[in-house]
């Protein structure tokens, strides 16, 4: 393996596309529900079911923000000398690192990425979902596993530094 970026740039793409999506679909969801929320005065299970989604929506776009602030924070205070400077998204790249050390790195921007997408996924699934509904259950698991899988992708990255620094 010669290059991590055959394995990280699809899964990007993926991510991207889903962090489109995502994006406007809480802010749709926001715009939805404010304007349920408030012609729905004499119903209060249609109340309930807008406010819930304003809030989801709002939330979820929230949480699509601050992933991205995380990062953001996290290459200011580690510095370009620690991590390379596409970090999360690129990979180590170098002479003198093995194909496994390669392959390691590029599998952790794989799950980086598809692991944004399945948060970003769940997160819009979530505020659009009634509670108790499959949508809104679904959409509270694929959050979760989205950030586990971000989580593992962090580790990955960090061992795929340490190993780069090692070797």
């Amino acid at each position: 393996m010669s290059d991590p970026a055959g394995l990280i740039d699809p899964a990007f793409a993926l991510y991207e596309l889903a962090d489109v999506a995502g994006r406007y679909g809480t802010l749709i969801a926001i715009v939805i529900g404010v304007i349920g929320w408030a012609t729905a005065s004499d119903n209060p299970q249609r109340l309930a079911r807008f406010r819930g989604m304003a809030i989801g929506g709002t939330f979820g776009y929230l949480l699509i923000i601050s992933v991205d602030v995380i990062y953001e924070v996290l290459r200011f205070i580690l510095g370009t000398e620690f991590l390379p400077s596409d970090w999360p998204y690129g990979a180590i790249t170098g002479t003198g690192l093995n194909d496994l050390t390669l392959l390691s790195t590029a599998l952790s921007g794989v799950l980086h990425s598809l692991g944004l997408a399945v948060f970003i996924v769940g997160v819009t699934l979530w505020a659009f979902g009634k509670p108790g509904s499959i949508a809104g259950t679904g959409g509270r698991r694929a959050a979760t596993m989205g950030l586990v899988l971000v989580g593992a992708s962090i580790g990955g990255n960090v061992v795929g530094v340490f190993a780069g620094v090692i070797l």
